[in-house]
């Protein structure tokens, strides 16, 4: 990874975190890591591990292919930000959101048993 793309992850990572009002410590005590260790992936000094990006993207809900590449893959049907979400509902049938709405309502009721 170079330097170049190592800032551009970097600044996804700022931007999304500050969009969910977390500070830098609390995304490090979140994140179970040093506070200094997340200041430099931030900032772009540290590479972090493959471990560490799967920590930080589900911390933040964003894809992987989103944070490295900037935009989900167009094989991906799913990405956990929100507009794409939504964007993806928008693209279902009447018969698709009910199927979606009753499934989603099982797992909800297993989830609280």
């Amino acid at each position: 990874m170079n330097k170049k793309d190592l800032k551009q992850i970097a600044q996804q990572i700022k931007e999304k975190r500050k969009s969910y009002g977390y500070t830098q410590e609390q995304m490090s005590e979140q994140l179970e890591m040093s506070y200094s260790y997340y200041t430099k992936i931030e900032n772009g000094y540290q590479t972090p591990s493959l471990n560490t990006l799967i920590k930080i993207t589900s911390a933040l809900h964003i894809s992987m292919d989103k944070l490295i590449f900037g935009k989900a893959s167009e094989n991906s049907r799913f990405s956990p930000d929100k507009q794409e979400l939504l964007q993806s509902i928008e693209q279902f049938d009447r018969n698709e959101l009910i199927r979606c709405r009753n499934l989603l309502s099982k797992i909800i009721s297993y989830m609280n048993d």
